[in-house]
């Protein structure tokens, strides 16, 4: 029970910290798959897709704000945490992880690894998943989680499984030496 306690703690902490981040210079940026929808039988009491894509707008705005306010609030009274193996790891480092090739190369690899959901484009689901991880001293990616319960299972296990294969990352550094650090990453999931 503890330890489920302090998991899900780490997950909203993590959460919260990366989506402070640098004022000047974000170390999260946004990814978006895009797929052609199916046509089926339109439902007239369906949302147009500009309404419904303003719900989803607003409801990533209101989500990234909560997390930035548990992160704040976490970063008061802990700079690090141990994590499930034991290991510290710190919710935000002098220089954060940067994936291998900087921001274009995360893009590409998330362009060409994503795969929109089958069920989630046939039923025309779309959202955003904030996928929290760890990533080691040794620039391994670790610890993917996600802690959106309002969006698709299928979008979010698809989030997990990109994130999870990625490939090593340039570590944070804390005081010229490298240690793990928490980051979260926005990926919304939009039909074209």
């Amino acid at each position: 029970m503890k330890k489920i306690l302090n998991t899900l703690i780490f997950a909203a902490a993590l959460m919260l910290v990366q989506s402070c981040g640098k004022k000047s210079n974000e170390n999260a940026e946004e990814y978006v798959v895009t797929e052609t929808p199916v046509v089926e039988a339109a439902d007239v009491t369906k949302l147009t897709v500009e309404e419904r894509r303003a719900k989803l707008e607003k409801d990533k705005a209101d989500r990234a704000e909560k997390r930035r306010l548990e992160f704040e609030e976490r970063m008061k009274t802990a700079p690090t945490y141990k994590d499930s193996e034991g290991n510290i790891v710190y919710n935000k480092a002098e220089v954060q992880p940067a994936f291998t090739g900087g921001e274009d190369a995360m893009s590409k690899y998330l362009n060409a690894n994503l795969m929109y959901p089958e069920e989630a484009k046939q039923q025309q689901i779309e959202g955003t998943v904030f996928v929290d991880f760890v990533v080691g001293e040794d620039g391994i990616v670790r610890n993917v989680v996600t802690t959106d319960d309002g969006v698709d299972q299928s979008l979010r296990m698809e989030a997990i499984r990109v994130v999870s294969n990625m490939p090593r990352w340039v570590s944070g550094r804390q005081h010229g030496k490298a240690v793990s650090v928490y980051y979260s990453l926005p990926i919304s999931f939009q039909l074209e």
